[in-house]
C-alpha cells in the first residue's frame, strides 16, 4: 500500500458495514510522542535486562476496537496502540500497554523463528522483570469506545454447544484450524451459520 493512500485511510472517517461513521477523539502530538518515548524506555529496560540492544519497531496509533494494544512481527515489527483508547484513559493506558506491547515485541527478537506463545511463559517472565503482572487482558472501560459486535457461529461436541467468533470460524474454514473442546477434548464441528 503507497505512503498516500496509507494516510488517506488513517485520517479519514471510519466507515463499516453497520451503517455508521465515526472519528475517535485525536490524540495529542504530545501524547503520540509521550507513547514513543514509553515505548522506547521499556524497549531500554529490557536491553539492560539481556545485555543487548533491539531496534525501535514501527509504532503506529491505527488500531480500533476494543484491543488496546497489538503487535505484528515479521520483517517489519510494528506495535499498535488503540487511538481512541488512549484518548480517553491516557494516564492508565501509557501504565499498562506499551510494557505488554513491547514485551510481545522483546520475546519475538529473542526467539526469531521460534514463534513462543503471545502469553506464554517467556513473556509473562519479561512482564514480571519489568516488574508487572503477566496479565494477558486489559482492564480498561469500554463504555466510550465503539466497538464491533462480531458474528457468532454455532459448533459442537459430545458434551455441548460452543459459539465461535466470525475470526475463529473463518480460520477454521479457511486455514484449516481444529479447534477442541476444554471438557471432552473432540474437535469442534459446525452446526450452522451463525
Amino acid at each position: 500500500m503507497d505512503k498516500q493512500r496509507k494516510n488517506r485511510q488513517t485520517a479519514n472517517p471510519v466507515s463499516t458495514k453497520h451503517n455508521f461513521t465515526f472519528m475517535p477523539p485525536p490524540l495529542h502530538d504530545k501524547q503520540q510522542q509521550k507513547l514513543l518515548a514509553i515505548t522506547q524506555h521499556w524497549i531500554t529496560r529490557a536491553e539492560r535486562l539481556y545485555a543487548q540492544s533491539f531496534p525501535m519497531p514501527d509504532v503506529r496509533f491505527d488500531l480500533r476496537g476494543q484491543a488496546a494494544g497489538q503487535y505484528r512481527g515479521g520483517s517489519r515489527p510494528c506495535i499498535r496502540y488503540n487511538l481512541e483508547m488512549a484518548t480517553i484513559q491516557f494516564d492508565a493506558y501509557c501504565l499498562r500497554t506499551p510494557p505488554h506491547e513491547v514485551a510481545h515485541f522483546i520475546i519475538d527478537q529473542l526467539h526469531p523463528g521460534n514463534r513462543p506463545r503471545p502469553h506464554g511463559p517467556e513473556w509473562r517472565e519479561l512482564m514480571r522483570a519489568f516488574g508487572l503482572e503477566p496479565s494477558r487482558c486489559h482492564q480498561y472501560n469500554l463504555e466510550n469506545v465503539q466497538q464491533r459486535k462480531q458474528r457468532r457461529f454455532t459448533y459442537k461436541c459430545t458434551c455441548r454447544e460452543h459459539r465461535l467468533s466470525a475470526t475463529r470460524h473463518n480460520r477454521v474454514r479457511h486455514r484449516g484450524v481444529k479447534y477442541h473442546c476444554i471438557s471432552c477434548g473432540e474437535v469442534l464441528q459446525q452446526i450452522s451459520d451463525g
